[in-house]
């Protein structure tokens, strides 16, 4: 015992604390740049090259792509299980083998994506300029990283470039093209190692330092000689600068520049020892910080982690009293506390297995912890309770310590086996599902292997102490009135009852059957819904704002700037302080694809982040503030989308997911529409959208006859139109922390005007130039901004979120699918197929039933092997059914909806109930053994077993008690999975006492008619 405390002990000073459990991501990503290329080209030339070649990979569940303006990204999902470090290696060898790509493409780079927590973010605000942010947000990347944060990402901080702008007049004058200008540039600005000289003398190292680094640096370059001889220097002809790149995220709070730092965790760190580290490190550093520099502290999620872990903590414990109560109350004091200290004996053993089986404390396993409360004494009450009954009828204390630890040990080891067996199957359900709720099986398993070392290796020489110093001496005065008062109720009352079920058995049966099929009504007529996943809700609040391709920055942030006067309107409307930040970001939104390319960067996008206060602080809930705040916001002519949707825990994807594929993006973009508008129509839908918006309008070149003449061909046209309206680069250098490009382009006002295209002079090949006007035609068409493929296959998917509170998105899907879906696909000659949360939700389904039918069969060997029969473990197993009355009963009476928790605490409640009826029938056989009549065998077993019964039932309620009634809406979602065991259980504590009796009456009956004939038979012969 000891052992198993301090290696407990141990265990809990070194298990991660998280949010949910660790579980492995089984993705390779492949990303190429392309600098100004459109997401056709994009899709073209690599994206779709790229799939083809990567087609033959091994053990791929699923492949997309992401082809979007400058850039493609392609995913590979592997299936569970698969050798990533393998899967990586081939990825990379068929990158290698590539040869097609684009010449003026980026290398290839092949990434195994590793999962990170965030731990907080941090906003670095000034009253100044952001570029004076720029060393001392790097000095804070540094020192974080050098305390143990394992990575920090920085946003708001742009990337710089040096921008060599020369005019078209210039240019003519000079007789350059923009390439020959860089090549210049180029060779003169390096810094470049040319060897050793001397080396039969003092070796000296050759090397030059004609790296520029500023645009001071770079304006003393000689160009080209002038008529006179002289010099012509870069800064004579070209301005020069250093500047923000174009399409940077700019982050802004209260109108003041600001510098987002997000600290993340690797699944190995902790997230409340990061959360000191960031602690320590603020109280050191903001009494350092420059004047009107300040930090704040927002999105803290350990925060929360904190807050759900200490709640669930709260419960439990609350729990462990009510445990300990009920066993003080049925129990002799001795035998209840030897039983109780089982609990936190059995708890350290399963902690120490849980660290070395890789496993943390998170939510998820708190609460299979929590679970195991009144099931982890079970084993010890049957044991303690068998033995006591011994020591009271004159055994001596060893006997009766080893006897009662020999008579239980198959009752209790089957009964044991068959709560593995239920919740075993649990551990196989595959998919995210699968591998956030796995501990809770896996805790459970755990926690009953160590109650079984316990209650026979440990209890029995607690129990042999505790009888030997009782002397059989009487019971107190209040254990005397608790033990009457039972022995009258059982006695007295209980007892005619069941004497009453078993004498009008199909009386019994029929009433149970009835209720089955009320409850099973209930979740016919829709009176209770299922609802996959509730995520409980959160303090985080996104707005999205995308306007059509093309529209200028400013649009945006003025759009942005009425935004935030609506929200201040809203928050001074309910004269209440909820809101505690509000980050604006100018140039991102949130992908409508959760699952696809994360963030969009673009001077069009705009986003604001608020972070509330928590949910259980404030009586407004986020979609009614959200409904108000809409309400406030005038939209404007151009914007394309605009969301509003608060951030959801638990697994990814959004409630409704319908991907379209199998015809042109055009063809697929008008059916997505449809589906846009028919999602209008429901109540409580909102952030509809699709992840195909329209690009900008596209100018399409062409060489004219003339220009063919004089040599021209679609490749030097592009390469000079690329090199002076996206930048000609000339090199990339390191400039401490930052990575700065130096380009080569035509001016902004140049650049930012239609009419350059008319003045703009191309080289020719033999020499000298030609106005692009007179070589080149333009066709104007629209394009798309991104286009993604799933398996190869164009897709577009149109995504929404559903208020769980009005309306079901399983209702919704199931409405549309009826007559909606059927007639588009016919419509549009589109495929359909749900992804999201109705993909996982299909998936996690079936991999439960499978798992169900697995738990039977398991539970069936078990029991027939306990028994000896194969005819009472049938009769046994059909309380798993009955169970399922008082589960749906318990969400009804609660107005709460199904979810996968209640499906998960369904399977654990059939081996509990099993368990229970294993206690009765084993007594029943010994019985019937010993010579007693079947029907009076049947009462006495029920009679003689209600103590142990009802003290199994009522320390697993008990246990889960606190949670039931628990307001907090940071547990809600847990709530469903106690409903269902607790319910089901008293239900099922019933149905054992009294339909167990009543069915094995009917059995032993059927089973005497049988034999009866039989024995006629050998009689005759």
């Amino acid at each position: 015992m000891i052992i198993m405390l301090i290696a407990g002990t141990l265990a809990l000073s070194k298990l991660n604390t998280q949010f949910f459990p660790n579980f492995a991501l089984d993705i390779v990503t492949v990303s190429v740049e392309w600098r100004g290329a459109s997401a056709e080209d994009v899709e073209d030339a690599l994206s779709s090259r790229i799939e083809q070649e990567l087609r033959t990979i091994d053990y791929v569940d699923k492949m997309t792509s992401t082809s979007s303006y400058g850039s493609a990204l392609v995913t590979l999902e592997f299936e569970e299980g698969t050798d990533m470090g393998k899967a990586l290696d081939q990825v990379k060898d068929h990158i290698a083998r590539l040869r097609n790509l684009p010449t003026d493409s980026e290398t290839p780079e092949v990434t195994l994506v590793t999962r990170y927590d965030s731990v907080a973010r941090l906003l670095v605000t000034t009253e100044g300029k952001l570029s004076e942010l720029r060393d001392l947000v790097h000095q804070i990347e540094h020192e974080l990283l050098d305390r143990g944060i394992s990575r920090v990402n920085i946003s708001g901080l742009p990337e710089e470039e040096i921008a060599i702008q020369l005019s078209t007049h210039e240019l003519e004058s000079l007789g350059l093209s923009f390439e020959e200008v860089g090549q210049r540039i180029g060779e003169q600005s390096q810094d470049l190692p040319a060897g050793e000289v001397g080396n039969d003398e003092t070796a000296r190292q050759l090397r030059s330092l004609d790296q520029r680094r500023d645009a001071r640096a770079f304006s003393t370059l000689p160009l080209k000689s002038d008529f006179e001889g002289g010099l012509l220097t870069l800064d004579d002809v070209a301005e020069i600068e250093r500047r923000p790149m174009r399409n940077q995220v700019n982050v802004f709070y209260k109108g003041q520049p600001a510098v987002e730092i997000e600290l993340q965790r690797t699944e190995n760190a902790d997230a409340l020892d990061s959360a000191k580290i960031m602690e320590q490190w603020l109280d050191e550093t903001r009494v350092t910080l420059p004047k009107g520099v300040q930090i704040k502290v927002y999105d803290a999620s350990w925060a929360l982690i904190k807050e759900r872990i200490n709640l669930l903590l709260t419960n439990g414990l609350t729990g462990l009293i009510l445990v300990l109560g009920v066993l003080f109350l049925f129990l002799h004091g001795r035998v209840a506390f030897w039983v109780a200290v089982g609990i936190p004996v059995s708890f350290m053993a399963a902690l120490s297995v849980l660290y070395l089986l890789g496993g943390s404390i998170n939510m998820i396993s708190l609460f299979g912890l929590i679970m195991s409360l009144g099931i982890i004494v079970d084993d010890a009450i049957v044991v303690g309770e068998d033995a006591l009954s011994h020591y009271q009828s004159g055994e001596r204390s060893l006997t009766a310590a080893e006897g009662g630890a020999r008579r239980m040990l198959a009752p209790v080891i089957s009964s044991s086996l068959t709560t593995i067996s239920s919740f075993l199957p649990l551990m196989l359900i595959s998919g995210v599902i699968g591998n956030i709720l796995f501990d809770i099986p896996f805790v459970v398993v755990c926690v009953i292997i160590a109650s079984l070392i316990e209650s026979f290796l440990i209890l029995p020489g607690h129990l042999r102490h505790s009888f030997h110093t009782m002397h059989h001496a009487e019971p107190g005065r209040f254990r005397k009135y608790l033990d009457d008062k039972f022995n009258f109720f059982r006695d007295r009352q209980f007892k005619p009852l069941v004497t009453l079920a078993v004498k009008n058995r199909w009386t019994t049966i029929t009433a149970t059957i009835a209720l089955l099929i009320v409850a099973f009504g209930l979740l016919a007529s829709g009176r209770i819904l299922f609802n996959f996943f509730p995520s409980p809700e959160g303090t985080t609040i996104v707005v999205n704002a995308r306007f059509i391709a093309g529209t200028p920055g400013s649009h945006v942030e003025r759009f942005l700037g009425h935004v935030n006067q609506a929200l201040e309107k809203t928050t001074n409307e309910m004269e209440t302080d909820i809101v505690q930040m509000a980050v604006t970001r100018m140039g991102t939104a949130a992908s409508a694809n959760a699952s696809g390319s994360g963030s969009q960067v673009d001077e069009r996008f705009g986003s604001i982040q608020l972070e509330m206060i928590s949910p259980d602080q404030r009586d407004i809930r986020n979609k009614d503030f959200i409904n108000a705040w809409q309400n406030n916001i005038q939209l404007p002519a151009g914007i394309e989308t605009f969301t509003i949707s608060e951030r959801r825990g638990g697994p990814p994807g959004k409630d409704i997911d319908i991907r379209l594929t199998g015809a042109s993006a055009d063809t697929l973009k008008a059916a997505s529409q449809d589906i846009t508008e028919k999602l209008k129509d429901y109540a409580g839908v909102s952030a509809i959208e699709d992840d195909m918006p329209y690009g900008q309008e596209q100018l399409i070149y062409r060489i004219k006859g003339q220009g063919e003449v004089l040599g021209l061909t679609v490749n030097n046209v592009g390469r000079q139109l690329r090199a002076a309206f996206d930048g000609q680069l000339v090199q990339i250098f390191q400039d401490g922390d930052d990575e700065v490009e130096v380009r080569v382009m035509l001016p902004d006002h140049e650049r930012n005007t239609l009419a350059t295209l008319e003045n703009f002079m191309v080289r020719l090949p033999q020499g000298g130039s030609a106005p692009l006007s007179s070589v080149v035609e333009f066709e104007s068409r629209r394009g798309f901004d991104v286009l993604r493929h799933t398996d190869s296959q164009l897709a577009i998917h149109t995504t929404a979120t559903v208020d769980a509170t009005v309306n079901n998105n399983n209702e919704i899907l199931a409405d549309m699918q009826q007559e909606f879906l059927p007639a588009l696909s016919s419509r549009y000659g589109v495929k359909i197929a749900y992804e999201g949360r109705a993909e996982e939700q299909a998936e996690t389904i079936g991999d439960m039933m499978q798992g169900m039918m697995l738990a039977f069969v398991m539970i069936y060997l078990v029991l027939a092997w306990v028994f000896a029969s194969y005819g009472w473990p049938l009769v046994v197993m059909t309380a798993i059914p009955f169970g399922l009355i008082g589960a749906i009963f318990g969400h009804w009476l609660l107005n709460i909806d199904l979810t996968i928790l209640s499906l998960f605490g369904i399977f654990g409640l059939s081996g509990i109930v099993v368990n229970d009826s294993i206690i009765l029938v084993t007594f029943f056989k010994h019985l019937r053994e010993a010579g007693m009549e079947t029907q009076q065998a049947i009462i006495e077993a029920a009679t003689k077993r209600l103590r142990a019964v009802l003290l199994t039932s009522l320390t697993t309620v008990g246990g889960l008690t606190p949670l039931l009634f628990e307001t907090s809406l940071q547990a809600q979602f847990l709530i469903p999975m106690a409903v269902s065991i607790s319910f089901g259980l008293m239900f099922a504590t019933l149905l054992v006492l009294l339909v167990i009796p009543a069915l094995l009456s009917v059995h032993e009956s059927a089973v005497g008619r049988m034999e009866t004939p039989t024995t006629q038979q050998s009689s005759q012969i």
